[in-house]
């Protein structure tokens, strides 16, 4: 009776590859989901940053306009070359301090330093914010309460 023990070398060979095509293909699915997940975040913090400024910069300027008393813009929006694109900071003059900082692909024309809510109309104000696409602007209109209802009074 001749009774086999263990593997042939070539099943362990075919095993072996079997093997590396699997973990190969495990490791190409982490790095793919890696990838995606820090472009759903990188995306999820320019929402928010969008959010944050926009909802603090409108209600500043529907209260009180885009500007003081003096004439000088309540925010400004200075950005500037980093190694790897553009960083871009709205800042708070009032406060004195920077409200939100974001960065993104630089392109054509990344440096910047403009005031926020540029006059459109009779209270109204256009606010532009490069978080769009490799750094297009985000454009909306807000309306200062107290021009308008002087304007319409």
């Amino acid at each position: 009776m001749d009774v086999q023990r263990g593997f042939t070398l070539t099943e362990l060979l075919v095993a072996l590859v079997v093997g590396m095509v699997v973990i190969l293909g495990a490791g190409q699915l982490f790095l793919s989901t890696f990838h995606t997940f820090q472009q759903v975040d990188t995306l999820g913090r320019h929402q928010e940053t969008l959010l944050y400024a926009t909802t603090t910069v409108t209600d500043t300027i529907r209260k009180q306009g885009a500007t003081d008393s003096s004439g000088a813009p309540l925010f400004r929006l200075q950005c500037v070359v980093i190694d790897s694109g553009c960083r871009c900071t709205v800042q708070d003059m009032q406060a004195a301090q920077p409200l939100a900082t974001f960065d993104y692909s630089a392109g054509a024309g990344c440096e910047r330093d403009e005031p926020l809510g540029v006059p459109a109309a009779e209270g109204v104000s256009v606010v532009s914010l490069p978080l769009g696409r490799q750094g297009g602007n985000v454009d909306f209109h807000v309306t200062h309460r107290a021009a308008v209802l002087q304007a319409g009074g």
